[in-house]
This record gives C-alpha cells, sequence and structure tokens, in this order.
C-alpha cells in the first residue's frame, strides 16, 4: 500500500490548485501538512488535515462518521469567528488490490498557531492572553451548544492562536449532538476530562466547562496541570489527576488576576452543579462588563440617565452618609432580585440602605442563591460584602433578617469563633484556598479591606413589590 505521502501526491492538486508541502504535525489519529497555492489566489497561509482510516466493518465505518461529523460540526458552526474555518473538504478511498481498504478525509483549513505547540516550545502566554483565550474559547463552546452540540475534547492540542492574537477551538471529531442535554459516552483527553464523564456517569454541556477551566489552569500554572510541578513524575502525575476526580481542593493557579482565578477554581469544581449553569454565564463573568441600568426598569423602557436620576434620588432619601454605589443587580428566572452595592458601611448602616429601597439584606438558603451572588460578585469585582445575618439579638445563633431559617451555610474553616466577643454579623469574602466563604465579624469589620472591593447585597423579595 502507498504511503500517505504518495497518497497525497497522487490527490493533487486538490480543490484545484493547492498541492501538499512537509508534514508540520502528526498524531495517532491524524496528519498535517502545509499547502502550497499555485494562483497564490488567498492572503493566509493554508494546511491540509489528514484523518486516515484504515480497515473495514464496524470500528471502521464509526471512525468514518466520527470523521463526518467533525466536517458537519464545522461547517454549521461557520458563522462563529471562534470556531476554526474548513474551507473545503473531500474523502478517498484506498485501494489496494482493487479493493478498498479504508479512507483518507481531507479538511482544508487556515494555518494556525497551536497552543499545545506553544506549551511545547515553552511560550508561556502572558495572562492578558489568557483572558482573550478564554473568552474566545468560551464563546465557540456557547455557540456549540446553543447548536446542540458539546466538543468533548477541550485541550491545548485542539486550540489554535490566529494572526490577529484571537483563539479558535478546532477539533469536534467527538463532538456528539445531544437532543436531551446529557451523554453517557466516556471519550476525550484523560488529563481534560471532567470527573463525571471520567466516572462513566450522565453528563451535559458542563463537562465542556470544567476542561476549559483545566486548560486556563494549566496556562496559569506555567504549562502545568493542576496539582502538578515541572518536575512532578509521571506515576504522580497520574494520581493527580485521580485526586482531582476525586474532589481534591486545587489552590489558585500562581498566574492572573484574582477574579481569573476565581472564574478558573470555579470550572474546575468537580460537581457539575458548582460551575458555570452554561457557557454563556461563563463568558458573562470573564466580559465582565456589569449593567447599569436596573433590569426590571430597564425592560420598562427605562434610559440609563433616567434611571441614575432616580437612583441618585432615592440615595437622598433616608440613607446613611456613607458613599456607596449601586454596581449592578440581577433577576434569575426563579427568586429573588440581588443588587451588589459597593461601600465601606457598617452592618446596620446597610440594613438600612437595603430597607430605605423596599428591600433587605440578602439571605442565602441555598446553593442555587450562593452560586447567584458570588457569581455577581465576581462580575463586578467584590471581594468582601455583608449579608443579611447576626446574632447580636439572638442566644440560639445566627438568624437571617426575614426570620427565614438558618438551615444552609458556607463557613470558613474554623468560623463562626466570635473572636474577641464582638463578631455578630455575618459577612462573606473570598479567601486564597477556600473560595468564597462565610465569617462572623465585627460591625465594621469590612473597613479592614480594600474600600474598592468591599460592599454588601441587597435583595428584593416578590413581597417586597
Amino acid at each position: 500500500m502507498q504511503t500517505l505521502e504518495e497518497r497525497l501526491q497522487g490527490y493533487a492538486p486538490l480543490w484545484g490548485y493547492w498541492t501538499p508541502q512537509e508534514r508540520l504535525y502528526r498524531s495517532s489519529s491524524c496528519c498535517v501538512y502545509a499547502l502550497s497555492n499555485r494562483k497564490d489566489t488567498q492572503d493566509f497561509a493554508c494546511v491540509v488535515k489528514v484523518i486516515t482510516i484504515l480497515g473495514q466493518g464496524e470500528q471502521a465505518e464509526r471512525r468514518l462518521a466520527d470523521a463526518r461529523q467533525e466536517i458537519s460540526a464545522l461547517v454549521r458552526l461557520r458563522d462563529c469567528a471562534q470556531v476554526v474555518t474548513v474551507y473545503d473538504d473531500a474523502c478517498f478511498p484506498i485501494q489496494e488490490d482493487d479493493e478498498t481498504v479504508g479512507w483518507d478525509v481531507l479538511l482544508r483549513m487556515e494555518r494556525l498557531d497551536c497552543v499545545a505547540e506553544l506549551l511545547r516550545e515553552g511560550e508561556p502566554l502572558p495572562p492578558s492572553e489568557v483572558e482573550t483565550l478564554a473568552a474566545d474559547i468560551t464563546t465557540a463552546l456557547a455557540a456549540a451548544h446553543r447548536s446542540g452540540l458539546i466538543h468533548r475534547d477541550v485541550k491545548p492540542a485542539n486550540l489554535y492562536r490566529t494572526t490577529d492574537g484571537h483563539f479558535q477551538l478546532g477539533d469536534f471529531g467527538v463532538a456528539r449532538r445531544c437532543h436531551t442535554g446529557m451523554l453517557q459516552t466516556m471519550t476525550g483527553t484523560a488529563a481534560y476530562m471532567a470527573p463525571e464523564v471520567a466516572r462513566g456517569e450522565v453528563y451535559d454541556d458542563r463537562a465542556d466547562l470544567y476542561s476549559l477551566g483545566v486548560v486556563l489552569y494549566q496556562l496559569l500554572n506555567r504549562g502545568q496541570l493542576p496539582l502538578m510541578e515541572e518536575d512532578t513524575p509521571f506515576a504522580a502525575r497520574e494520581d493527580a489527576v485521580r485526586r482531582r476526580w476525586q474532589g481534591a481542593k486545587l489552590p489558585p493557579p500562581p498566574c492572573g488576576s484574582r477574579r481569573l482565578k476565581r472564574i478558573v477554581l470555579r470550572c474546575c469544581r468537580p460537581q457539575p452543579e458548582q460551575r458555570y449553569a452554561s457557557a454563556d454565564a461563563l463568558l458573562h463573568a470573564l466580559e465582565h462588563r456589569p449593567a447599569r441600568c436596573w433590569k426590571p426598569l430597564a425592560a420598562a423602557g427605562w434610559g440609563c440617565a433616567a434611571l441614575a436620576a432616580m437612583l441618585l434620588a432615592l440615595l437622598r432619601l433616608s440613607t446613611p452618609s456613607t458613599s456607596a454605589t449601586e454596581l449592578a443587580s440581577v433577576t434569575p428566572e426563579q427568586g429573588p432580585r440581588y443588587a451588589v452595592v459597593q461601600a465601606t458601611m457598617t452592618w446596620d448602616e446597610a440594613r438600612v440602605y437595603c430597607e430605605a429601597r423596599g428591600g433587605h439584606l440578602a439571605t442565602v438558603t441555598s446553593q442555587q442563591q450562593m452560586d447567584t451572588i458570588t457569581a455577581l460578585l465576581e462580575q463586578n469585582d467584590l471581594e468582601t460584602v455583608w449579608l443579611g445575618a447576626s446574632n447580636y439579638t439572638s442566644s440560639g445563633g445566627f438568624q437571617w433578617v426575614t426570620g427565614e431559617p438558618f438551615e444552609f451555610a458556607a463557613w470558613g474553616i474554623g468560623e463562626p469563633n466570635n473572636d474577641g466577643g464582638q463578631e455578630h454579623y455575618l459577612m462573606m469574602y473570598y479567601k486564597d484556598g477556600q473560595g468564597w466563604v462565610w465569617n462572623d465579624s465585627v460591625s465594621n469589620g469590612v473597613t479592614v479591606f480594600n474600600a474598592a472591593h468591599c460592599g454588601f447585597v441587597c435583595q428584593w423579595d416578590d413581597s417586597d413589590g
């Protein structure tokens, strides 16, 4: 049987005027060759990806279906600039003794820098470029998920850097359409695989967010995967992957902003429900563009200027003298409306502020509410806030200002401890190594933190009007 290079020369000219040149990449599943264009009608370099499928029978048919699936997925996502574009494709039967013994599936694409190659060559991506990668690949995943596709193999070898400094997602060979929103087939690359996939459990598109989180962690960890260092032996690397699947707590990666680190750690949480609910939710956190208009009124046609005037008037009515900046609000499909306020008020001043606007300091009675609030805080770069609970007048422990049962809690390690006998107020803050945790604090406890990142959360229930 002819070699692949010999077969390619026999197929040439490909698509009318393309000729394969030197091989650029080879793996167990494909090869990539540079292309020359004798008409020189394109202003960017191209490559041909060749997927060779040998044999007959069910296994070969399945691999051929996977190759066609990749082409179909890339064509369906052609309008997304963050997905690798396939400009041409072809399928050639491999003949031997007048019998078909396999197929060469060819895809013509733009020649791009592979992120895996950048890592192998020791070219680190600065944190700003990692943020660009995060936003671009999340955009690609959001488009794929909206079309019903789960990628299932997000890793550096399938990410590419364009000439203008952006990134694209490629290789949809193991992607699958998911009409029910759930899959169970175990596939992908082990080092980037979500725990639920590794365990053979039913999973959904949040598995892609986990894999992206591991990639981002690696890029912010000097090229090393979570729980690994450059000199970690091979056996220990396998153990590190297993420990991560089993829920081992990850330290923040050493590089990147605190906001980016928090986002990455949330993507890497072992339980799917603890991650972002969707690629769109992750993209919203990455974009970090807090809305300046209050959502319920904006929907009714209010302009930001009118809202600003109304909020200024409200601020002049029965509020503490401490300055406050209302950053953004969110109204989940189910549940109350929340707003985050930047200020260094005491707990009582924050309580009065919220009540003067017809609401109350936020209560957190479920993990879902906790996730909604922490996402809002991360989007607005707040790190220390008051919540609506205290034990100042209660001998039975902390009580919510609304009288709701104090059954859900997220205390930090060793908390509450009532240090000094005066810590009676519920504070939530981001602590390295623990994430978002609760702490009992003195009434002016936020003053010891960076004022630019302090505040509180107001809440409006249906009964608040």
